[in-house]
């Protein structure tokens, strides 16, 4: 999986300086939460690194952008007043994020798109250390997700913003289907921080 990112890392970087390509490097801190659990707070948190290429479609309106990122994402229960206990799911993922953005005034840019995903590590741990839980045979390897975002120049190749990830589909799925969607198994939910640099800029 080290040499499929190299590879697609050279291929991200080639197109990228081809004619009417921009790219560069991205990274980030996620927090991340399953929903589906019952926990609701956002306390997993993790990196994310990636590279992208982009190309107009509407001169300085409109682009397309492929990406290629690593990610952690999962959850972190702390103790609180119902919860005694920690619980720590950390899943690790490589990312093929493909989206469509919108730039304003050439300081805010809109993004929307959906992100293809691959399983590469898990880890699993309570109060007392690393545990192996029951479902962990039965993730999703592959799985994707959805995400909006919005990212504001700072300088000409510099940007900041934020994106929010959610999953298409559960990576884990119930034994029985319930009435409702999304009551169905589990759903990563996360926010990302992140700056993207660009090599070169229309």
């Amino acid at each position: 999986m080290k040499n499929l990112f190299i590879v697609l890392l050279a291929i991200l970087s080639l197109g990228a300086s081809a004619q009417g390509f921009q790219g560069g490097i991205s990274g980030g801190l996620n927090a991340a939460r399953i929903d589906g659990d019952g926990h609701e707070i956002y306390g997993k948190l993790g990196l994310n690194l990636g590279a992208f290429a982009s190309r107009e479609i509407i001169r300085d309106q409109l682009y397309w952008q492929m990406e290629i990122k690593y990610t952690s994402r999962g959850k972190y229960q702390g103790p609180t007043r119902n919860f005694f206990g920690i619980e720590i799911i950390d899943l690790r993922y490589v990312e093929l994020p493909l989206s469509i953005q919108y730039l304003y005034n050439d300081k805010l840019q809109f993004e929307i798109g959906i992100s293809p995903d691959v399983l590469l590590a898990e880890y699993y741990a309570d109060e007392n250390g690393a545990i192996s839980p029951e479902f962990a045979n039965d993730l999703d390897r592959f799985g994707v997700t959805a995400f909006a975002g919005i990212n504001y120049f700072v300088l000409s190749k510099l940007a900041v913003g934020m994106r929010f990830n959610y999953s298409i589909i559960p990576f884990y799925k119930f034994d029985a289907y319930a009435i409702r969607y999304r009551d169905s198994g589990y759903f990563h939910d996360v926010l990302s921080l992140n700056a993207r640099y660009y090599f070169s800029r229309n």
